[in-house]
């Protein structure tokens, strides 16, 4: 039970770990405003699934990442860019136990997104794959 308690923690924390603080120039095909965002996780060797979540949050054309930063985790991008409509992104995370190396890419098309990150957990938590799917939607402005 502790385990899987240490594991949705760490899904958690991996999930709100993305913030483009600005880090790229030009604008992507999106509309400002408050975005409802579905969560889709997968992880390697998990025997139950983990069943989608949602959240909101605005987005602009300055930080059109979801901010998914935690207090449980140091994160930093080591290198993002921006290709179209596209943004990708490396990044490595410290935390207790060890670090955490993830990718993510994100696609916009006016009021909507589709993105997935792939975090690689270390030796701790069993060199898991955690391979999470957004998709969301523009649902006004934000407020």
């Amino acid at each position: 039970m502790q385990n899987r308690i240490l594991l949705i923690s760490l899904i958690v924390c991996g999930l709100f770990f993305i913030s483009s603080c600005g880090m790229f120039g030009g604008d992507v095909d999106m509309e400002e405003g408050l975005y409802r965002i579905t969560y889709k996780t997968e992880i390697t060797g998990m025997p139950f699934p983990i069943p989608p979540f949602t959240l909101s949050q605005c987005l602009t054309k300055d930080n059109p990442v979801p901010d998914q930063s935690s207090k449980n985790q140091e994160c930093k991008i080591t290198n993002m860019q921006k290709s179209g409509d596209t943004v990708t992104w490396k990044m490595e995370c410290t935390q207790r136990g060890g670090s955490m190396q993830a990718s993510g890419t994100m696609t916009f098309k006016g009021d909507s997104l589709e993105g997935k990150t792939q975090m690689n957990m270390g030796p701790d938590a069993g060199n898991r794959v955690i391979t999470t799917y957004m998709k969301g939607k523009r649902v006004g402005p934000c407020g």
